[in-house]
C-alpha cells in the first residue's frame, strides 16, 4: 500500500522582539500561519504480500466538441474486469485547478490591505509606515499618544488577518489543527466537496447503475473503492514542496488520471453526496494519510468508528491496496487505535 505524507504544517515559530512597533505577539502569529514554508512531502511505501492490489488495464481520455470522454478498464478484489465510460464538460475540466500556496502573494495581500487601511487614518493623527522586507512587513505607528498608537496598531494589524482570510477564500485553502493541536493550512477539502458534488452527480449515477441492478449501497461504495483504488497514485516525490499545489481537485483527478489519499478522499466524498446529501460523512487525517467515514450501521462481523457518538464505516481510496468497505491498512488502524488523528465532519450542503 501506498500512504502519503502530506503535511501542510506551519513550521513553529518563536515569539520576536519588537520591530518597528509590530509586537512580538502579532509577529508570531504572522510568522506561524503566514510566512512559514510548509514542510517538504515525503512518500512510504509499504507493500505487504498478503494484499491484494489494484489493476487500471487502461485509461483513455479523448476529447469532444464541448466535453472530455473518460474510459477506465480495471479489475476489483474478486479480479473481475469492469469498464466504465462518461463525460466531463470540457470547461469545468480546465478550470477546476487547485493554486499553491504562495507566501509572497500572501504578504502582498497583507501589504495592499494595510495601504488602504493607512489610507484612511488622517496624518495629522498619525505617521506610519509600512514595509516590505522580503516575506515580512513592519509596521511602526507614531502618534501624539500611546492610545492612539494603540488603536491605529490593532486597526491596521486587522486589516493585515483579514486579507490573510481573504488570500485563503481566494486560493481554497483553509486553516489546520492536527490531532496534536499544531497550526497550518491545507486546501479546503470541504469546499471541494460542496462545489463538485452537483456537478458530479451524472457521473455518480451512472457509477451506481453500473454496481447492482437493484439498489445497493455497500455494492455502491465498494465498486467505487475499487476503480479509485485503482486510479494511479500521484508520485509526490515529484513535487518541490508541500505548498499545495500536489493536491488535486476531482474534475483535475479525473482529467490526469491520477491522485494522492486526500485527493481521492475528496472526490469520493464528492459522489457519494451527489446520491445521499443527507448522509454523515467525516475525512480522517492521520499524521501521513488522509481517509473517510460514512455513517453506516456496521453489519454483526463489522467494528464501527464511533465520532460524536454516531458510528462511522471507514473507507481507503487511496490505493493501490484493495480494501473494501470498512476495511483499512494496517498502518491506518494503528494511529486510529491510538488516537492520532483529526477529522472534519463533511457538513450537509447541496448546490441547486
Amino acid at each position: 500500500m501506498v500512504s502519503c505524507i502530506k503535511n501542510y504544517l506551519a513550521k513553529n515559530a518563536r515569539p520576536g522582539k519588537h520591530n518597528g512597533g509590530l509586537t512580538g505577539r502579532y509577529l508570531a502569529r504572522y510568522i506561524k500561519s503566514v510566512i512559514s514554508v510548509l514542510f517538504p512531502l515525503t512518500i512510504v511505501v509499504m507493500t505487504p504480500i498478503h494484499f491484494a492490489h489494484s489493476e487500471q488495464i487502461s485509461f483513455n481520455k479523448t476529447p469532444l466538441e464541448n466535453d472530455v470522454q473518460l474510459s477506465y478498464k480495471w479489475r476489483d478484489h474478486a479480479n473481475e474486469k469492469h469498464q466504465f465510460s462518461f463525460t466531463l464538460p470540457l470547461e469545468q475540466v480546465k478550470n477546476r485547478h487547485h493554486k499553491r500556496f504562495v507566501p509572497e502573494q500572501v504578504t502582498r495581500y497583507q501589504q495592499i490591505a494595510m495601504l488602504k487601511e493607512r489610507n484612511k487614518i488622517d496624518a495629522k493623527d498619525a505617521r506610519i509606515e509600512i514595509k516590505r522586507i522580503g516575506e515580512s512587513l513592519q509596521l511602526s505607528v507614531r502618534s501624539r499618544s500611546e492610545e492612539q498608537v494603540k488603536k491605529y496598531q490593532k486597526q491596521l494589524l486587522q486589516a493585515k488577518d483579514d486579507a490573510f482570510e481573504q488570500y485563503l477564500e481566494d486560493h481554497y485553502y483553509t486553516q489546520f489543527s492536527n490531532y496534536l493541536g499544531q497550526e497550518g493550512i491545507k486546501p479546503d477539502h470541504l469546499r471541494y466537496i460542496k462545489e463538485n458534488q452537483t456537478l458530479l452527480k451524472p457521473f455518480a449515477e451512472a457509477m451506481y447503475a453500473e454496481a447492482s441492478e437493484s439498489p445497493d449501497m455497500r455494492a455502491f461504495l465498494n465498486l467505487l473503492l475499487g476503480w479509485l483504488q485503482s486510479i494511479p497514485y500521484d508520485d509526490l516525490e515529484s513535487r518541490v514542496s508541500s505548498n499545495g499545489a500536489g493536491f488535486s481537485p476531482p474534475f483535475t483527478l479525473l482529467s490526469n488520471n491520477q491522485g494522492d489519499c486526500d485527493s481521492k478522499s475528496v472526490l469520493m466524498a464528492s459522489v457519494i453526496r451527489a446520491l445521499f446529501p443527507d448522509i454523515e460523512l467525516v475525512m480522517l487525517y492521520l499524521p501521513n494519510h488522509a481517509l473517510l467515514g460514512i455513517a453506516m450501521s456496521p453489519k454483526k462481523d463489522e467494528a464501527s468508528m464511533l465520532i460524536n457518538g454516531e458510528e462511522y464505516l471507514l473507507m481507503e481510496p487511496t490505493g493501490p491496496a484493495l480494501f473494501s468497505l470498512n476495511e483499512v491498512a494496517p498502518s491506518s488502524q494503528r494511529f486510529l487505535d491510538t488516537r492520532m488523528y483529526s477529522y472534519e465532519v463533511i457538513p450537509f450542503h447541496v448546490n441547486k
